[in-house]
């Protein structure tokens, strides 16, 4: 029997696990200068409560440094992992760790959890970096391509493929699914086992398409009461596509980088029967 909006709204919630550490890195270059180049850890990418996001950056120097004045230690790289609040424009450091050019920490530091924010300054680097983390998934222009059941096969009557097509904007301070706008989105990473996927959506990871035994998933929650229900859940596939859970139904979205063709937005409201 196909479960409730309500009751997907609550099982949600419910999915909250300690993030898999054992993702592999994917750097991605965001920044070229003279003295320096920038890397981004796209696969550190992680989500927590109270609109915070964090990723992990990594600063190669064009000539090794010195730690200080009175040291022969020299750093040839940076690791830093930053903390961003996202829709108010901060930031502050979570990690950072100095390496030598064989890729050993010659220092590190862990800042307090209670240091201020910081604010981006337009222009700077740190505004740039921001910038650069909007262009990784989950965030950016999506499309819905297909649509998935989680209680048997699909149903391709009128009402549901008029949901193809359909576009999805994914952004650190809103998120729009067709026309239903959610102006104050709050996202939650979590890494959920198939096991506890079924026993809490009532259905496997294979029956909507994911060809694991565990997945990195994405809460949403609309706090602006703008969606009915509240709650979505996104779960990264492969060759970069999302499944989003949507009224109770799994929509897959393709991201529309680098593609031409634009769909009008389109009201999606659909209900198994």
């Amino acid at each position: 029997m196909f479960k409730t909006i309500l009751m997907l709204a609550l099982l949600i919630c419910r999915l909250s696990v300690p993030v898999c550490a054992h993702e592999k890195e994917l750097w991605r270059r965001v920044y070229t200068g003279e003295d320096s180049v920038i890397d981004m850890d796209a696969a550190s990418l992680r989500f927590d409560s109270g609109h915070l996001l964090r990723v992990r950056f990594r600063t190669i120097l064009s000539k090794a440094e010195s730690l200080n004045r009175s040291s022969e230690t020299k750093y040839k790289s940076r690791l830093e992992t930053v903390e961003f609040k996202l829709a108010s424009n901060q930031y502050r450091y979570r990690e950072m760790n100095l390496l030598d050019a064989a890729g050993k920490i010659v220092w590190s530091d862990e800042p307090s959890p209670t240091q201020e924010w910081r604010t981006f300054k337009e222009g700077g680097m740190m505004k740039r970096l921001f910038d650069s983390v909007r262009q990784v998934p989950p965030f950016g222009s999506w499309k819905v391509i297909d649509y998935r059941f989680p209680d048997g096969p699909p149903d391709y009557s009128e009402e549901f493929r008029r949901t193809l097509g359909t576009r999805i904007q994914i952004g650190p301070d809103r998120m729009a699914v067709g026309t239903k706008v959610c102006s104050l989105p709050a996202y939650q990473s979590k890494s959920v086992s198939d096991k506890k996927f079924e026993r809490e959506l009532g259905v496997n990871m294979a029956a909507v398409g994911i060809s694991a035994n565990q997945a990195d998933t994405i809460a949403v929650k609309c706090e602006s009461n703008e969606w009915k229900p509240p709650q979505s859940l996104l779960v990264k596939l492969p060759q970069g596509e999302l499944l989003m859970l949507w009224e109770g139904v799994f929509l897959v979205l393709k991201n529309e980088r680098g593609q031409t063709r634009r769909f009008a937005p389109t009201e999606i409201h659909v209900n198994k029967h």
